[in-house]
């Protein structure tokens, strides 16, 4: 299939990538997030524009491709693109520019969308499935970082409250449209950052040895499905609004 072709060359890319180049990728993605977090915070307008403007090179392995994730719970291993043009959509999950990359560190919130009911293959189709304490994988040049679930959302196409950097916190968002068919709302999965695993392939159960954060149960929901042209709306309303969705 496309999608396991498409990580599997990502696998050989990054085995092949010298450490230096590895560890140079991720130092950038960190700057990235924090800049990102000073403009919330500080209101910094500088930082903001430094931030936006290195976006698409930053964790750009290949052909836009910073990584991929994993739910084994709703059997789902999608490559992530950079950005949530149509056309990244129709390969893969989308990252959401203008929001965290999904890297380890405080001050942070990475959200991910991708399709629902697309006519072709699987994409977010059942993340509407997942329940708390579910873990996601996202695996970003040689390192798997693992999220637990902690709730849902379901919201109006233009409500991004729920997308906010939340002080002290790495937050993972995954959105797709929501009802399925009908796609009037969104639905927003939350999920916290718990550890990391620098093993190529890690397991559930190797990341669970090694993790011991646990979840706020009183949490809120937060849970979005995304097709196409409704999913473009929510990229279209953090690029316009930005100063509202991270504060």
């Amino acid at each position: 299939m496309l999608n396991q072709s498409t990580i599997n060359n990502y696998n050989s890319n990054i085995d092949s990538a010298s450490q230096e180049d590895i560890h140079r990728k991720l130092v950038e993605a960190e700057n990235y997030n924090k800049l990102l977090a000073t403009d919330y915070f500080q209101d910094s307008e500088q930082s903001y524009n430094e931030t936006l403007y290195n976006y698409y090179n930053i964790l750009n392995v290949n052909d836009g491709i910073m990584g991929y994730i994993e739910i084994p719970s709703v059997n789902i291993r999608l490559p992530i693109y950079h950005g949530e043009s149509e056309e990244v959509l129709k390969q893969g999950a989308a990252h959401l520019e203008q929001t965290s990359f999904p890297v380890p560190g405080t001050d942070t919130h990475a959200c991910i969308s991708a399709h629902s009911g697309f006519p072709t293959q699987k994409f977010f189709d059942d993340i509407d499935e997942l329940v708390n304490q579910d873990i996601i994988y996202v695996k970003i040049l040689k390192t798997t970082y693992v999220y637990r679930v902690f709730g849902k959302d379901v919201i109006e196409p233009d409500d991004i409250s729920k997308l906010k950097i939340v002080k002290g916190e790495n937050f993972l968002t995954l959105i797709t449209c929501y009802p399925y068919g009908i796609n009037s709302h969104r639905l927003l999965v939350h999920a916290r950052y718990i550890g990391a695993e620098t093993t190529n392939q890690a397991t559930a159960d190797e990341i669970k040895i090694h993790s011991s954060s646990k979840i706020n149960a009183t949490m809120p929901i937060a849970g979005v499905v995304v097709a196409s042209a409704l999913l473009l709306t929510v990229a279209w309303v953090i690029s316009r609004n930005k100063r509202k969705m991270l504060k």
